[in-house]
């Protein structure tokens, strides 16, 4: 899916001043990482690691996995990509609603694509597809499945590929990542995104992991130089400063459930509960679309129309908690658009 997406400010010719659109942290790039790209720039005349070899290792030894149970990608969605082409011609079942791209990449290779939904998962529902794509905790929803449920689905399901996007994993209490238990879990996948805690969506970065057997056949699929030298290195700068890009959890989380909490009020939205910085609302009053719309021409702010999700219905919208004032101005907008 090419259009759709948030964070599509380039479409509106008004100035956005707070976009709640995307799921990415709102803190921003950290300036001492923008001085480590622009003092690498030169090497842009260069061809980069034609592998990402080197960063490779350095994810391989920060998460303390074995050599080859990693590779680097362009962003999590070269991943998606990836892994269903290596599968070309099998059967999926994609967990909705969530991310588009996992049910759209299945589709260009040629999957049988089947869809189940979030709210009936549990730790013993059963699979019959060769691969399950989860989102955990998962996008737009904002659920999170626990790490113990996750591992005995996984285990249940011991003839299924799980496909295990974490791409929100540091923005929630309510689990954890299995990146620590692949070594025993020879079906799984997992895609992480160093994009959304550390503010660099737009340079693409980000690393699949899994036991070897399922690494290999994945990484005969992928073309040489897929990820550039100034994500590279991005990546080498963040893996060797993690502490520089912890995102403060309990502070954002608080301040999420207030802006949950001031949506909640309003009785012409209905609010879903949320595991994570981003949550889902509903308006009751006209399209996700025209409140999309009446927000940007009217206070400069930016949502994610959710209701091109599927499962989901025109009035459905997506934000992502921003700073306290931010969330005041959202706040205000949407009681004015409450009396439009």
């Amino acid at each position: 899916m090419i259009q759709g997406h948030g964070d599509d400010a380039y479409l509106f010719d008004r100035p956005i001043v707070a976009d709640f659109s995307s799921n990415v942290y709102y803190g921003g790039i950290q300036e001492k990482l923008v001085q480590h790209i622009t003092s690498h720039i030169r090497g842009v005349d260069h061809y980069p690691d034609a592998a990402a070899g080197k960063l490779q290792q350095q994810i391989e030894q920060r998460t303390e996995l074995t050599p080859g149970m990693v590779m680097v990608t362009n962003g999590g969605t070269e991943a998606i990509y990836l892994v269903a082409q290596a599968f070309s011609g099998s059967s999926s079942t994609v967990v909705v609603p969530t991310f588009a791209e996992y049910a759209d990449a299945c589709k260009l290779y040629g999957h049988e694509v089947s869809y189940f939904f979030w709210e009936k998962l549990a730790p013993d529902t059963r699979f019959i597809t060769d691969l399950v794509f989860i989102c955990n905790p998962n996008n737009p929803t904002a659920q999170a499945m626990s790490e113990e449920g996750l591992l005995q689905l996984v285990q249940f399901n011991s003839r299924c590929v799980f496909v295990i996007d974490e791409a929100y994993i540091q923005f929630t209490r309510n689990t954890d990542t299995l990146l620590p238990h692949l070594h025993q879990l020879p079906n799984v996948l997992i895609l992480r995104s160093l994009t959304k805690s550390c503010c660099i969506p737009g340079l693409r970065l980000g690393y699949l992991a899994g036991q070897r057997t399922l690494m290999d056949k994945v990484r005969a699929y992928r073309m040489p130089w897929s990820v550039n030298s100034l994500a590279l290195e991005a990546g080498y700068y963040i893996m060797d400063h993690p502490a520089e890009f912890e995102v403060p959890v309990d502070s954002l989380l608080a301040d999420t459930y207030q802006l949950w909490e001031g949506v909640r009020k309003m009785p012409e939205f209905n609010v879903h509960p949320t595991h994570t910085h981003y949550f889902l609302f509903e308006t009751l009053t006209g399209t996700a679309a025209a409140l999309k719309l009446w927000l940007v021409n009217n206070y400069g702010i930016l949502i994610r129309d959710a209701s091109n999700f599927y499962g989901l219905e025109q009035g459905h919208c997506r934000i992502a908690c921003r700073n306290k004032e931010d969330n005041t101005l959202l706040l205000t907008a949407l009681r004015k658009w409450t009396l439009s």
